[in-house]
């Protein structure tokens, strides 16, 4: 019998492993800071873009660096996949184009990845699946118009899934995880 071999995984690989991951471990627990093997959105979008999705990045340097992923770029209408790494009040108008799904289809709803900060400014409280009781975090660094629109565009199954990044840090925010801002800090 001839001995079969598999391949190491290359680093590259690994770091795409790693971050996917983090990724699904921040989707199930809504609010959690998770780890990412390396700081910036190159890294989360390099484990979700193929040839089969489409993305929109409103920085030409990280879009750049998505193409090579070979996924098409498109509108924010258009786009499975929406890189925002700041999100002033500006570019909230382009954020909520994003698609939220329909009844027959809620999965083709986007996936929004945003830059932030942790641990400072706007209480969110979040409430749902895989938080037990309530979660408070603090964000800052995202347009406050974006919380309203999140809130008006999330009816579950329909909605975005929005990840939240800070250097090598993500936090994730499934559609299905209620939201309440609170009050800006003093």
């Amino acid at each position: 019998m001839a001995e079969v071999f598999a391949a190491a995984p290359t680093e590259d690989e690994r770091r795409e492993h790693q971050a996917y991951e983090a990724l699904l471990n921040a989707l199930a627990r809504p609010g959690e800071a998770q780890l990412l093997p390396a700081t910036g959105f190159e890294v989360a979008g390099t484990c979700l873009l193929d040839l089969e999705v489409s993305f929109f990045a409103s920085d030409v340097i990280l879009s750049r660096q998505l193409q090579r992923t070979g996924a098409r770029q498109a509108e924010p209408e258009n786009a499975d996949y929406l890189f925002f790494p700041t999100l002033h009040e500006a570019a909230v108008a382009e954020a909520t184009k994003a698609s939220r799904g329909d009844r027959l289809y809620p999965e083709r709803a986007a996936t929004l990845f945003i830059g932030a900060h942790f641990n400072h400014g706007r209480r969110l409280d979040l409430t749902g699946p895989g938080i037990q009781g309530e979660r408070q975090i603090r964000i800052d660094g995202v347009a406050p118009a974006f919380w309203a629109e999140r809130t008006r565009a999330c009816r579950y199954p329909l909605g975005w899934d929005v990840f939240l990044i800070d250097g090598a840090k993500v936090i994730g925010l499934p559609r299905s995880t209620k939201l309440e801002a609170g009050p800006w800090p003093m």
